[in-house]
């Protein structure tokens, strides 16, 4: 039991130590990192522990393996800063930090809430809700897919205005004259689930960022529901109080 134990300790310090060489510049940006028999000799690890370590910072998007000539490494993205506030927009957080971005919608629907939406958007389970599945990308790279739901009486025949969809809260603004105020955040690390890892392009195995979020109008009624992953990787989040 205690070896397994030091196994498992083992490949997370060889990991650690590759990660931290490649931040301090010691592995520069598309140079090979140092072979597994060299890991092996260093480290006094057999080739077990130390492919686990590898694929470890593989699939937290360190390095890329190439077959038969080793792994390099990756280029990795500065975090970007989400600014949460109760005026939060995407759009305008990239805008005014000059950061290329864009959304594309996925999927939308109309139907009845489940039991989440009722409750936290105050309507009857008879009451229909658009439903929309929105993807951000920055540098043409996902960053985040955010659930959005909000009452229909609140935007009749909202699907008219998405063509050439670009951003939910411009169509708030421009044809329902109303823009959503945040009321609340809720943060959890999770597991992203097989779909969001395949929009995210990300293993299932690293963590992302979900934040469940009620908005109101300005006046105090609740309008619209949101769950939003965000990749951890390429994310920290400000809030603003």
């Amino acid at each position: 039991m205690i070896k397994v134990r030091e196994d498992a300790l083992q490949h997370l310090e060889i990991a650690e130590y590759l990660i931290n060489s490649i931040r301090d510049g010691e592995f520069k940006v598309d140079e090979k990192i140092p072979s597994e028999n060299t890991l092996c000799r260093k480290f006094q690890a057999n080739r077990h522990i130390v492919r686990q370590a590898i694929a470890r910072i593989t699939n937290l998007g360190w390095v890329t393996p190439v077959q038969g000539k080793g792994c390099y490494v990756n280029r990795i993205s500065q975090p970007i800063q989400y600014e949460l506030s109760s005026k939060t927009r995407f759009t305008e957080n990239m805008d005014r930090n000059g950061i290329k971005h864009s959304c594309k919608l996925l999927h939308w629907e109309k139907g009845l809430p489940n039991e989440d939406e009722q409750e936290n958007l105050e309507i009857s389970h008879e009451e229909m809700v658009y439903r929309l599945e929105i993807l951000r990308f920055i540098d043409e790279k996902p960053i985040s897919v955010t659930t959005t739901s909000i009452p229909e009486k609140e935007v009749p025949d909202l699907e008219k205005h998405f063509k050439a969809f670009q951003s939910l809260y411009a169509i708030l603004i421009d044809h329902y004259y109303f823009r959503p105020v945040r009321n609340k955040s809720i943060f959890q690390a999770v597991l992203p689930g097989l779909k969001d890892s395949e929009l995210l392009e990300i293993p299932e195995s690293v963590p992302i960022i979900q934040i469940e979020s009620l908005a109101n109008h300005p006046g105090g009624s609740p309008v619209e529901y949101s769950v939003s992953r965000l990749r951890g990787d390429m994310n920290k989040c400000l809030v603003e109080f």
